[in-house]
């Protein structure tokens, strides 16, 4: 059965769904080129500055950072990944699976993560005082992307798979430049609409807020000990 679309509707959709990624993606990387070439300094300085020796810190930000990197490649894997190339190992309905178990595992390390990281960076005075505005404001809404995502995560446990694998075909069909693929995420839940789209703030503000140092240094940060430090940067 075609379902009716108004005119209205349509053009919505289209600009949230189909172009609105492209120009995201495309800032995203004119900024990261720009910081890279022009702010090299401030990169060196938010990541070699990013550490403290307060154990919320200790503990959120190793907590947060992990889990993050599992989600990145959980969800470039679940959403990117096309049907030929892992149907002879898994069926939809496992990958389903894995995607709400491994992926809801890691979001929930990420929550704590970042819900220590939040609550230290509003709490400390000394931190409080010395954050910008940008600085509070990244973490609080990295707090809601993570937080709609495990609710994401409960949706997608609770719908049939054909509401999961509808994400899929949109992502997919972006990638492969579909102009009409957010036909698909048109009886998508509203949660995971709210996902995506403050995933895609996040991709442009990305560049102009300290979450460049996890492209700038990651394994240097990953890995060395713990900084004692005198400003109130994460």
């Amino acid at each position: 059965m075609e379902q009716q679309i108004s005119a209205t509707t349509a053009w919505i959709y289209s600009v949230l769904f189909a172009y609105l990624p492209y120009v995201a993606f495309g800032i995203f990387i004119a900024g990261l080129i720009w910081r890279i070439r022009h702010a090299n300094p401030t990169i060196q300085a938010l990541s070699t500055q990013f550490l403290s020796n307060d154990k919320m810190i200790k503990w959120g930000s190793p907590l947060f950072h992990f889990a993050v990197i599992g989600v990145f490649f959980g969800h470039i894997f679940g959403l990117l990944a096309p049907e030929p190339l892992y149907i002879w190992l898994m069926s939809n309905e496992t990958k389903r699976l894995l995607a709400i178990i491994m992926g809801g595992a890691a979001g929930i390390v990420a929550f704590a993560g970042i819900t220590l990281m939040m609550i230290r960076r509003f709490s400390n005075e000394r931190v409080s005082v010395r954050s910008s505005f940008a600085d509070k404001a990244i973490v609080v809404l990295i707090f809601v992307q993570i937080l709609t995502g495990l609710l994401g995560t409960y949706v997608t446990s609770q719908s049939p798979l054909e509401a999961y694998m509808t994400i899929d075909h949109w992502a997919q069909g972006l990638f492969i430049f579909k102009p009409d693929s957010w036909i698909h995420l048109l009886d998508t839940s509203l949660i995971h609409k709210i996902h995506i789209l403050l995933g895609f703030l996040i991709v442009i503000v990305f560049p102009f807020t300290m979450l460049m140092h996890m492209v700038a240094t990651p394994i240097q940060y990953l890995f060395r000990p713990n900084k004692v430090i005198n400003n109130g940067s994460l």
